[in-house]
C-alpha cells in the first residue's frame, strides 16, 4: 500500500517536500488558491470539487499514479 494517496490530507501533501514537488510539477496554480489554507484538514479527494476548474482529469490521474509510486 502506497504512503501517499487522494486519502491523504491536503496540509500532509503540501507540507511533504516530495509530494509538493509533484503539485509545484504538474499544477503550480493549485498552490495559489484562495481556500488553500482553509482546504488543508481536507483530503485531497474532498477538495476536488473545489479545484475542477483548475486542474484537468488527465493531470489528477497523473498526480495519483505519482503519489502512489512514493
Amino acid at each position: 500500500m502506497s504512503k501517499y494517496s487522494f486519502e491523504t490530507t491536503v496540509g500532509e501533501l503540501l507540507d511533504t517536500a516530495e509530494t509538493r514537488a509533484i503539485i509545484e510539477e504538474l499544477a503550480p496554480e493549485l498552490l495559489e488558491h484562495p481556500l488553500l489554507e482553509v482546504g488543508r484538514t481536507f483530503k485531497f479527494v474532498d477538495a476536488i470539487p473545489y479545484i475542477e476548474d483548475m486542474i484537468d482529469a488527465a493531470k489528477l490521474d497523473e498526480f495519483k499514479q505519482k503519489l502512489e509510486a512514493l
